[in-house]
């Protein structure tokens, strides 16, 4: 789920939970409050609605008012007084009847309470009026109702309903739905606040975590948080940041490691034949050669290992150029079947000298063609030809030139019946300056860099080489090239 939803489902419910728990409280409070009410007013209805009760004391005061208009005289008869009196009481009520200036019937009770209060003349007609008076408690409302008695005296019947029950349970009923929505807000809010914020600050608190570890360089650790929300994919997009850097690092302390062993090589390489031409300079300066022939002897080691100086320098740059990808080709489409037959023709001369034949065998009936930098790919044949008859160890060698076709590319193998490789070593023998011999033994030669460079000049024409073999039998290199149909022939 996501946050934008998570926040959105959050504060629907932020509304709608304390309103539903507020109606649902307020419906038993407000059935605990009426039933109060009922108790302290038995004329109201037995039913959940004062509105009816207080419709019924009103019809009863009504009564009692048009009592005193037809039949003034009731109010003078005990008797009908206390029934009266009575049914007041299921209100909550009582009333007080004045002839005159003279009370004439009231409650002891009620005349205890009102003693203190002037109660209106004659003719002033108040209607639910308050009375207040520093001995009087609130919560009495006043009804005058005035007539004449039959003897045409001034008559005056007081109504007095005691509401503080009624706005008792009101108050505490809103006190009570006021601290219930306190309460349920802060209940929700904070249950809501601790799930919501829970599922978004923990996560970040581990990407945090997370963070500063990988500040202080520590990146051996997996971040996991499974989430499926905008956090889980900052967490993965996070954690796959961390795998690269990783990657990177161990990359780099691998560069660091392959720096360190090329300059090893390189000062190995290069201190082996100057140190050579060293020792023979001074044996010509200091007489040793003393004689013409040893002389020519000391100047030809000389000039041997200068050119493997050159070469190995040469061989470097070459590659130093191809590592960076910036060995300028100059391509050309070529019938490669006839150039491999050209370059085996080129190659046969010297390899004879070495006891060792080379044959071409193509595959493919028909004439195809690459686009190749006829240089490149002649020292990628060359330097492969090469390390095979340096580790040639038969009598009579043979290497083998084998083209095929796969797909939209053209496939060259170059076999050899040679000494064979270990399958621990294959892996390793595109590497610069790697040799099978770890002791760099010069009489093998060569820099260590021509497998290198050829793998480099064919990935730069957008191939790819491999090798097989099998130690004792013989090696196989492969390489590829890019097709080109004779209908895209310039």
């Amino acid at each position: 789920m996501s946050i934008k939803l998570r926040l959105l489902l959050s504060y629907i419910a932020l509304l709608l939970v304390p309103i539903t728990l507020t109606a649902i409280v307020g419906y038993f409070a407000g059935s605990y409050y009426i039933g109060a009410v009922h108790e302290a007013y038995p004329g109201f209805d037995k039913i959940h609605d004062v509105r009816q009760g207080v419709a019924r004391q009103y019809a009863f005061f009504s009564n009692i008012k048009q009592a005193a208009l037809i039949s003034p005289e009731k109010f003078q008869d005990e008797d009908y007084l206390s029934k009266v009196e009575q049914r007041l009481a299921d209100f909550n009520s009582s009333f007080i009847v004045r002839k005159n200036d003279e009370i004439i019937y009231a409650m002891p009770a009620l005349l205890e309470i009102v003693k203190g209060y002037n109660l209106p003349q004659f003719g002033e007609y108040e209607h639910e009026t308050p009375i207040h008076s520093k001995d009087i408690d609130s919560g009495l409302l006043l009804n005058q109702h005035d007539f004449y008695f039959s003897d045409g005296s001034q008559g005056s019947i007081f109504l007095v309903t005691n509401m503080e029950p009624i706005w008792r349970s009101f108050q505490e009923l809103v006190n009570t739905i006021m601290i219930t929505i306190v309460v349920i807000l802060v209940i929700t809010n904070g249950t809501l606040t601790y799930l919501v914020a829970g599922s978004i600050v923990k996560p970040l608190s581990k990407l945090k975590d997370s963070a500063n570890r990988i500040k202080e360089g520590d990146l051996d650790f997996e971040i996991n948080i499974n989430s499926k929300d905008e956090i889980g994919e900052l967490s993965h997009a996070f954690e796959e940041m961390r795998k690269r850097l990783k990657d990177s690092l161990d990359i780099q302390l691998q560069y660091e490691e392959n720096r360190k062993e090329l300059l090893a090589n390189i000062s190995h390489d290069l201190k082996t034949p100057i140190t050579t031409i060293k020792g023979y300079v001074e044996g010509i300066r200091d007489g040793v050669a003393d004689t013409p022939n040893k002389i020519e002897k000391y100047m030809n080691t000389i000039y041997t290992k200068t050119v493997d100086v050159d070469q190995l320098i040469d061989d470097l740059l070459l590659f130093s150029k191809l590592d960076l990808s910036k060995l300028p080709l100059h391509l050309s489409t070529i019938d490669i079947s006839k150039y491999l037959m050209d370059l085996l023709e080129e190659l046969k001369f010297d390899l004879e000298k070495k006891n060792v034949a080379i044959k071409y065998d193509s595959k493919i009936d028909e004439s195809i063609f690459a686009m190749v930098d006829l240089m490149q790919l002649k020292r990628v044949v060359v330097n492969i030809v090469e390390n095979a008859v340096k580790y040639m160890d038969k009598p009579q060698g043979t290497v083998d030139i084998i083209l095929e076709k796969s797909e939209e590319q053209v496939v060259v193998e170059i076999k050899d019946n040679g000494q064979g490789i270990s399958e621990d070593t294959l892996p390793y023998i595109f590497d610069r300056f790697y040799r099978g011999d770890p002791s760099r033994n010069t009489a093998t030669g060569g820099s260590g860099l021509g497998l290198a460079i050829a793998k480099k000049i064919i990935e730069e024409h957008g191939g790819r080489m491999w090798a097989e073999s099998i130690e004792g039998t013989g090696t196989s290199i492969f390489f590829t090239l890019k097709n080109i149909r004779s209908g895209d022939v310039l």
